[in-house]
Protein backbone atom coordinates (compact mmCIF):
# COMPACT_ATOMS: atom_id res chain seq x y z
CA UNK A 1 0.00 0.00 0.00
CA UNK A 2 1.40 3.11 -0.72
CA UNK A 3 1.74 5.71 1.59
CA UNK A 4 1.34 9.54 1.60
CA UNK A 5 2.02 11.79 -1.34
CA UNK A 6 5.05 14.12 -0.17
CA UNK A 7 4.52 17.56 -2.60
CA UNK A 8 7.18 20.24 -2.27
CA UNK A 9 6.91 23.58 -4.02
CA UNK A 10 9.89 25.07 -4.20
CA UNK A 11 9.18 28.76 -4.32
CA UNK A 12 9.55 32.46 -2.71
CA UNK A 13 7.39 30.75 0.23
CA UNK A 14 10.04 28.20 1.13
CA UNK A 15 12.15 31.46 2.62
CA UNK A 16 9.12 33.44 3.78
CA UNK A 17 10.17 33.37 7.30
CA UNK A 18 13.51 34.45 6.51
CA UNK A 19 15.08 38.29 5.48
CA UNK A 20 16.05 38.03 1.89
CA UNK A 21 16.89 40.58 -0.72
CA UNK A 22 14.06 39.51 -2.49
CA UNK A 23 11.82 40.25 0.21
CA UNK A 24 13.37 43.78 0.43
CA UNK A 25 12.69 44.58 -3.18
CA UNK A 26 9.12 43.44 -3.23
CA UNK A 27 8.17 45.53 -0.16
CA UNK A 28 10.00 49.16 -0.62
CA UNK A 29 11.50 48.79 -4.22
CA UNK A 30 8.66 50.48 -5.71
CA UNK A 31 8.43 53.60 -3.38
CA UNK A 32 11.91 54.05 -3.20
CA UNK A 33 11.87 54.19 -7.45
CA UNK A 34 9.13 56.46 -7.13
CA UNK A 35 11.50 59.04 -4.81
CA UNK A 36 14.40 58.59 -7.14
CA UNK A 37 16.12 58.96 -10.61
CA UNK A 38 16.84 55.49 -10.94
CA UNK A 39 18.83 53.78 -13.74
CA UNK A 40 17.21 51.85 -16.20
CA UNK A 41 19.67 48.83 -15.25
CA UNK A 42 18.82 48.97 -11.76
CA UNK A 43 15.41 48.62 -12.60
CA UNK A 44 15.63 45.97 -14.93
CA UNK A 45 17.73 44.03 -11.99
CA UNK A 46 15.49 44.62 -9.36
CA UNK A 47 12.27 43.41 -11.73
CA UNK A 48 14.33 40.03 -11.95
CA UNK A 49 15.21 39.54 -8.26
CA UNK A 50 11.61 40.42 -7.34
CA UNK A 51 10.26 37.54 -10.05
CA UNK A 52 13.40 35.32 -9.67
CA UNK A 53 11.73 31.52 -8.86
CA UNK A 54 7.97 32.70 -8.34
CA UNK A 55 4.71 32.17 -10.56
CA UNK A 56 6.07 34.78 -13.11
CA UNK A 57 8.53 33.62 -14.34
CA UNK A 58 6.67 29.98 -15.05
CA UNK A 59 8.06 26.71 -14.07
CA UNK A 60 7.56 22.85 -14.23
CA UNK A 61 6.29 19.91 -12.06
CA UNK A 62 8.14 16.96 -11.58
CA UNK A 63 6.98 13.79 -9.78
CA UNK A 64 8.45 10.61 -8.81
CA UNK A 65 7.31 7.43 -10.94
CA UNK A 66 6.11 5.74 -8.08
CA UNK A 67 4.06 8.37 -6.52
CA UNK A 68 5.96 8.98 -3.80
CA UNK A 69 7.21 13.20 -4.13
CA UNK A 70 5.68 15.88 -6.39
CA UNK A 71 7.67 19.04 -6.94
CA UNK A 72 7.22 22.48 -7.91
CA UNK A 73 9.76 24.46 -9.43
CA UNK A 74 9.85 28.02 -10.53
CA UNK A 75 11.99 29.05 -12.89
CA UNK A 76 15.30 31.13 -12.07
CA UNK A 77 15.45 35.26 -13.11
CA UNK A 78 19.49 34.41 -14.29
CA UNK A 79 20.50 37.90 -13.17
CA UNK A 80 24.31 37.96 -11.97
CA UNK A 81 22.76 40.16 -9.17
CA UNK A 82 20.87 37.99 -7.94
CA UNK A 83 22.10 35.87 -4.56
CA UNK A 84 19.26 33.30 -4.83
CA UNK A 85 19.80 32.29 -8.31
CA UNK A 86 24.02 32.42 -8.62
CA UNK A 87 24.95 29.44 -6.84
CA UNK A 88 25.22 27.17 -9.23
CA UNK A 89 26.84 28.91 -11.88
CA UNK A 90 29.27 30.04 -9.39
CA UNK A 91 30.18 26.81 -9.04
CA UNK A 92 30.73 26.16 -12.81
CA UNK A 93 32.68 29.36 -12.91
CA UNK A 94 34.81 27.97 -9.82
CA UNK A 95 35.08 24.31 -11.05
CA UNK A 96 36.53 25.74 -14.40
CA UNK A 97 39.25 27.86 -13.59
CA UNK A 98 40.63 25.60 -10.62
CA UNK A 99 40.56 23.29 -13.57
CA UNK A 100 42.78 25.60 -15.74
CA UNK A 101 45.02 26.95 -12.76
CA UNK A 102 48.68 26.09 -13.13
CA UNK A 103 50.35 23.80 -10.25
CA UNK A 104 52.71 26.38 -8.53
CA UNK A 105 52.66 29.97 -6.03
CA UNK A 106 50.19 32.38 -6.49
CA UNK A 107 49.46 35.93 -5.15
CA UNK A 108 46.77 38.11 -4.09
CA UNK A 109 47.39 41.11 -5.29
CA UNK A 110 44.46 44.11 -4.67
CA UNK A 111 44.06 47.45 -6.33
CA UNK A 112 41.57 50.25 -4.86
CA UNK A 113 41.17 53.32 -6.43
CA UNK A 114 41.11 56.45 -3.94
CA UNK A 115 37.82 57.52 -2.35
CA UNK A 116 38.71 61.20 -4.19
CA UNK A 117 37.42 59.76 -7.81
CA UNK A 118 34.37 57.98 -6.16
CA UNK A 119 32.18 60.42 -7.97
CA UNK A 120 33.83 60.22 -10.82
CA UNK A 121 33.10 56.60 -11.03
CA UNK A 122 29.35 57.01 -10.17
CA UNK A 123 29.34 59.18 -13.53
CA UNK A 124 31.61 57.24 -15.67
CA UNK A 125 31.04 53.81 -14.63
CA UNK A 126 31.85 52.06 -18.20
CA UNK A 127 35.23 54.62 -18.46
CA UNK A 128 36.61 54.01 -15.20
CA UNK A 129 35.85 50.31 -15.15
CA UNK A 130 38.18 49.98 -18.43
CA UNK A 131 40.86 52.49 -17.06
CA UNK A 132 41.04 50.15 -14.23
CA UNK A 133 41.51 47.75 -15.60
CA UNK A 134 43.85 48.31 -18.00
CA UNK A 135 45.92 50.10 -15.60
CA UNK A 136 45.98 47.47 -13.31
CA UNK A 137 46.89 44.83 -16.37
CA UNK A 138 49.63 47.13 -17.84
CA UNK A 139 51.32 47.50 -14.12
CA UNK A 140 51.53 44.20 -13.40
CA UNK A 141 52.31 42.84 -17.40
CA UNK A 142 54.88 45.94 -17.08
CA UNK A 143 56.51 45.03 -14.15
CA UNK A 144 56.75 41.22 -13.94
CA UNK A 145 57.96 41.60 -17.38
CA UNK A 146 61.41 43.05 -16.10
CA UNK A 147 64.31 40.69 -15.40
CA UNK A 148 64.59 43.02 -12.17
CA UNK A 149 61.80 41.39 -11.32
CA UNK A 150 60.50 38.30 -12.60
CA UNK A 151 61.05 38.93 -16.66
CA UNK A 152 58.42 36.41 -17.83
CA UNK A 153 54.63 36.60 -18.55
CA UNK A 154 52.36 35.17 -15.70
CA UNK A 155 49.13 34.06 -15.49
CA UNK A 156 46.43 36.70 -14.06
CA UNK A 157 43.18 36.56 -13.34
CA UNK A 158 41.08 39.66 -12.09
CA UNK A 159 37.73 40.37 -10.50
CA UNK A 160 36.03 43.72 -10.30
CA UNK A 161 34.36 44.70 -6.85
CA UNK A 162 32.45 47.87 -6.40
CA UNK A 163 31.38 47.74 -2.37
CA UNK A 164 32.98 47.39 0.64
CA UNK A 165 31.91 45.44 3.47
CA UNK A 166 29.07 47.58 4.70
CA UNK A 167 27.96 48.06 1.10
CA UNK A 168 29.66 51.53 0.76
CA UNK A 169 31.15 52.36 -2.76
CA UNK A 170 34.77 50.88 -3.56
CA UNK A 171 36.05 49.97 -6.87
CA UNK A 172 38.96 47.72 -6.51
CA UNK A 173 40.75 44.86 -8.42
CA UNK A 174 41.03 41.76 -7.00
CA UNK A 175 43.72 39.83 -8.71
CA UNK A 176 45.20 36.20 -8.72
CA UNK A 177 49.16 36.08 -10.47
CA UNK A 178 51.00 32.78 -10.84
CA UNK A 179 54.28 33.16 -8.91
CA UNK A 180 56.25 32.58 -11.98
CA UNK A 181 55.91 32.66 -15.94
CA UNK A 182 57.17 31.51 -19.41
CA UNK A 183 60.04 33.70 -20.78
CA UNK A 184 60.18 35.03 -24.67
CA UNK A 185 62.13 31.51 -24.96
CA UNK A 186 59.16 29.30 -23.52
CA UNK A 187 61.25 28.57 -20.03
CA UNK A 188 59.34 28.46 -16.85
CA UNK A 189 60.93 31.46 -14.67
CA UNK A 190 59.60 31.22 -11.03
CA UNK A 191 59.61 34.13 -8.34
CA UNK A 192 63.35 34.04 -6.91
CA UNK A 193 62.11 36.30 -3.70
CA UNK A 194 59.19 35.65 -0.94
CA UNK A 195 56.98 38.45 -2.40
CA UNK A 196 56.10 39.21 -5.86
CA UNK A 197 56.55 43.13 -6.51
CA UNK A 198 57.53 46.14 -4.12
CA UNK A 199 54.26 47.70 -2.97
CA UNK A 200 55.96 51.40 -3.65
CA UNK A 201 56.80 50.34 -6.92
CA UNK A 202 53.59 49.04 -8.28
CA UNK A 203 51.94 52.17 -6.07
CA UNK A 204 53.97 54.27 -8.00
CA UNK A 205 53.22 52.91 -11.75
CA UNK A 206 49.78 52.10 -10.86
CA UNK A 207 48.61 55.25 -9.78
CA UNK A 208 50.52 57.26 -12.74
CA UNK A 209 48.68 55.21 -14.97
CA UNK A 210 44.94 55.83 -13.77
CA UNK A 211 45.43 59.42 -13.50
CA UNK A 212 47.28 59.88 -16.65
CA UNK A 213 44.19 57.79 -18.59
CA UNK A 214 41.96 59.65 -16.79
CA UNK A 215 43.23 63.14 -17.97
CA UNK A 216 43.28 62.09 -21.57
CA UNK A 217 39.73 61.34 -21.27
CA UNK A 218 39.11 64.67 -19.50
CA UNK A 219 40.85 66.53 -22.20
CA UNK A 220 39.66 64.31 -25.34
CA UNK A 221 36.40 65.15 -23.92
CA UNK A 222 35.02 62.01 -23.13
CA UNK A 223 35.18 62.30 -18.97
CA UNK A 224 31.76 63.46 -17.57
CA UNK A 225 32.18 65.96 -14.70
CA UNK A 226 29.08 65.99 -11.78
CA UNK A 227 27.19 69.35 -13.25
CA UNK A 228 28.06 71.08 -9.43
CA UNK A 229 31.63 70.70 -9.95
CA UNK A 230 33.52 74.15 -11.44
CA UNK A 231 35.26 74.01 -14.59
CA UNK A 232 38.66 72.66 -13.67
CA UNK A 233 36.88 70.58 -10.97
CA UNK A 234 38.36 66.98 -12.53
CA UNK A 235 41.67 68.48 -12.36
CA UNK A 236 41.31 69.22 -8.80
CA UNK A 237 40.12 65.62 -8.11
CA UNK A 238 43.14 64.49 -10.44
CA UNK A 239 45.31 66.23 -7.94
CA UNK A 240 44.23 65.27 -5.04
CA UNK A 241 43.68 61.54 -5.82
CA UNK A 242 47.39 62.15 -6.87
CA UNK A 243 48.35 63.68 -3.01
CA UNK A 244 47.22 60.25 -1.71
CA UNK A 245 48.92 57.16 -0.73
CA UNK A 246 47.06 54.89 -2.84
CA UNK A 247 45.51 51.51 -1.13
CA UNK A 248 47.95 48.56 -2.72
CA UNK A 249 47.76 45.01 -1.28
CA UNK A 250 50.22 42.37 -1.98
CA UNK A 251 49.55 39.21 0.14
CA UNK A 252 52.14 36.30 1.13
CA UNK A 253 52.42 33.59 -1.42
CA UNK A 254 49.88 30.73 -1.35
CA UNK A 255 50.82 27.27 -1.91
CA UNK A 256 48.18 27.09 -4.63
CA UNK A 257 45.49 29.97 -5.92
CA UNK A 258 42.83 27.80 -4.83
CA UNK A 259 41.83 29.27 -1.65
CA UNK A 260 42.10 32.97 -3.22
CA UNK A 261 39.92 30.96 -6.31
CA UNK A 262 37.36 30.65 -4.00
CA UNK A 263 37.26 33.84 -2.08
CA UNK A 264 36.82 35.73 -5.54
CA UNK A 265 33.99 33.33 -7.09
CA UNK A 266 31.68 34.33 -3.97
CA UNK A 267 31.73 37.49 -5.70
CA UNK A 268 31.31 36.89 -9.32
CA UNK A 269 28.02 36.78 -9.18
CA UNK A 270 25.13 37.36 -6.82
CA UNK A 271 25.82 41.03 -6.24
CA UNK A 272 27.02 42.92 -3.02
CA UNK A 273 25.34 41.05 -0.34
CA UNK A 274 23.81 37.46 -0.03
CA UNK A 275 20.73 36.68 1.69
CA UNK A 276 22.46 34.65 4.82
CA UNK A 277 23.38 38.01 5.67
CA UNK A 278 20.34 39.59 6.76
CA UNK A 279 19.64 39.75 10.27
CA UNK A 280 16.33 41.85 10.01
CA UNK A 281 14.21 43.37 8.39
CA UNK A 282 10.86 45.84 9.46
CA UNK A 283 9.95 47.59 6.37
CA UNK A 284 11.74 50.84 7.68
CA UNK A 285 15.34 49.62 8.25
CA UNK A 286 17.40 47.13 7.84
CA UNK A 287 20.21 44.92 9.01
CA UNK A 288 23.09 43.08 8.10
CA UNK A 289 26.37 41.17 9.35
CA UNK A 290 29.63 42.20 7.81
CA UNK A 291 33.17 41.05 8.97
CA UNK A 292 34.65 44.12 10.89
CA UNK A 293 38.43 44.26 9.54
CA UNK A 294 39.41 46.64 12.69
CA UNK A 295 38.32 44.21 15.36
CA UNK A 296 40.10 40.89 14.56
CA UNK A 297 40.42 37.44 17.13
CA UNK A 298 42.86 35.55 18.65
CA UNK A 299 43.39 33.84 15.06
CA UNK A 300 43.16 37.36 12.80
CA UNK A 301 39.94 36.65 12.01
CA UNK A 302 37.78 39.95 11.96
CA UNK A 303 34.64 39.84 14.21
CA UNK A 304 31.26 39.70 12.80
CA UNK A 305 29.55 43.35 13.48
CA UNK A 306 26.00 44.20 12.64
CA UNK A 307 24.78 47.59 10.48
CA UNK A 308 21.36 48.70 10.27
CA UNK A 309 20.16 51.53 8.07
CA UNK A 310 17.00 52.70 6.47
CA UNK A 311 15.92 51.00 3.73
CA UNK A 312 16.22 53.93 1.39
CA UNK A 313 20.09 54.50 2.28
CA UNK A 314 20.46 50.07 1.86
CA UNK A 315 18.41 50.90 -2.04
CA UNK A 316 20.56 53.68 -2.47
CA UNK A 317 24.21 51.26 -1.55
CA UNK A 318 22.87 48.08 -3.40
CA UNK A 319 21.68 49.93 -6.24
CA UNK A 320 25.61 51.36 -6.85
CA UNK A 321 26.82 48.15 -7.69
CA UNK A 322 24.22 46.77 -10.04
CA UNK A 323 26.61 45.67 -12.68
CA UNK A 324 26.75 47.97 -16.06
CA UNK A 325 24.86 45.45 -19.25
CA UNK A 326 27.52 44.07 -21.15
CA UNK A 327 30.10 44.96 -19.23
CA UNK A 328 32.59 42.01 -18.07
CA UNK A 329 33.85 42.15 -14.19
CA UNK A 330 36.15 39.14 -14.71
CA UNK A 331 39.19 39.42 -17.13
CA UNK A 332 41.99 36.99 -17.57
CA UNK A 333 45.51 38.15 -18.77
CA UNK A 334 49.05 36.57 -19.52
CA UNK A 335 48.86 33.32 -19.41
CA UNK A 336 45.13 32.91 -18.13
CA UNK A 337 43.71 34.18 -21.47
CA UNK A 338 41.61 32.67 -23.24
CA UNK A 339 44.16 32.92 -26.71
CA UNK A 340 46.90 32.32 -24.69
CA UNK A 341 45.94 28.27 -24.42
CA UNK A 342 48.97 26.63 -25.69
CA UNK A 343 51.63 28.56 -23.73
CA UNK A 344 49.06 27.90 -20.94
CA UNK A 345 49.46 24.53 -21.49
CA UNK A 346 53.62 24.56 -22.40
CA UNK A 347 53.96 26.04 -18.72
CA UNK A 348 52.05 22.98 -16.97
CA UNK A 349 54.47 21.07 -18.67
CA UNK A 350 57.29 22.40 -16.92
CA UNK A 351 55.80 22.43 -13.40
CA UNK A 352 55.48 19.72 -11.13
CA UNK A 353 51.79 18.05 -10.70
CA UNK A 354 50.11 19.71 -7.77
CA UNK A 355 50.11 18.71 -4.19
CA UNK A 356 46.67 18.93 -3.19
CA UNK A 357 46.37 20.14 0.00
CA UNK A 358 43.47 20.11 2.71
CA UNK A 359 40.19 21.93 1.80
CA UNK A 360 40.17 25.86 3.60
CA UNK A 361 37.39 25.27 6.44
CA UNK A 362 34.78 27.74 5.67
CA UNK A 363 34.42 30.88 7.52
CA UNK A 364 31.68 32.49 9.44
CA UNK A 365 30.60 35.29 7.16
CA UNK A 366 30.43 33.29 3.94
CA UNK A 367 27.43 31.51 1.89
CA UNK A 368 26.59 28.30 3.09
CA UNK A 369 25.76 25.51 0.64
CA UNK A 370 22.79 26.09 -1.48
CA UNK A 371 19.73 24.44 -0.14
CA UNK A 372 17.26 25.95 -2.40
CA UNK A 373 17.61 23.72 -5.14
CA UNK A 374 15.27 21.05 -7.00
CA UNK A 375 15.52 17.73 -5.94
CA UNK A 376 16.82 15.07 -8.58
CA UNK A 377 15.87 12.23 -7.20
CA UNK A 378 12.77 10.42 -4.89
CA UNK A 379 14.01 10.59 -1.58
CA UNK A 380 11.94 7.41 -0.88
CA UNK A 381 12.74 4.88 -3.82
CA UNK A 382 15.72 7.00 -5.47
CA UNK A 383 14.25 7.22 -8.74
CA UNK A 384 14.59 10.42 -10.96
CA UNK A 385 11.79 12.65 -10.73
CA UNK A 386 9.97 12.59 -14.46
CA UNK A 387 8.55 16.49 -15.91
CA UNK A 388 4.98 15.82 -15.84
CA UNK A 389 3.34 19.52 -16.41
CA UNK A 390 4.67 22.94 -17.43
CA UNK A 391 4.11 25.86 -15.98
CA UNK A 392 3.32 29.20 -18.12
CA UNK A 393 4.72 32.56 -17.07
CA UNK A 394 2.57 34.70 -14.98
CA UNK A 395 0.27 31.89 -14.22
CA UNK A 396 -1.16 30.07 -11.16
CA UNK A 397 0.48 27.57 -8.77
CA UNK A 398 -1.43 24.35 -9.82
CA UNK A 399 -3.73 22.79 -7.67
CA UNK A 400 -2.17 19.18 -6.13
CA UNK A 401 -5.27 17.37 -7.23
CA UNK A 402 -4.56 17.86 -11.03
CA UNK A 403 -1.24 16.15 -11.08
CA UNK A 404 -1.42 12.61 -12.33
CA UNK A 405 -0.60 10.24 -9.98
CA UNK A 406 1.40 6.92 -10.36
CA UNK A 407 -0.75 3.89 -9.50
Amino acid sequence: MKGPQIVRMVTQGDISMAVTLQGILQASFAAYAAAQQVPRRVWRAARALMACRTAALGGHVRQCPAGHVTEVWYNSCRHRACPRCCTQRISQWLDQWQQQLLPTDHFHVIFTLPSELHELWRWNRGALTEVLFASVRETLLTLLSDPTWLGATPGILATLHTWGRTLALHPHVHCLVSGGGLTVDGSWVAVRTGFLLPVAVVRALFRGKVLGALEALWLSGRLQAPAHWPDDGVRQVLVAAARQPWNIRIAERYPHGRGVMKYLARYVRGGPIKDHRFVAFDGERVTFRYGNHRNLDEGGKPHQAELTLSVTEFLHRWSDHVPLPGVHTVRAWGLYASTQRPKLAQGREQLPEEDMTRERPRQADEEPRDRDHPWEQCPVCQQPLVPVQVLPRAGAPPRVESWPVAA
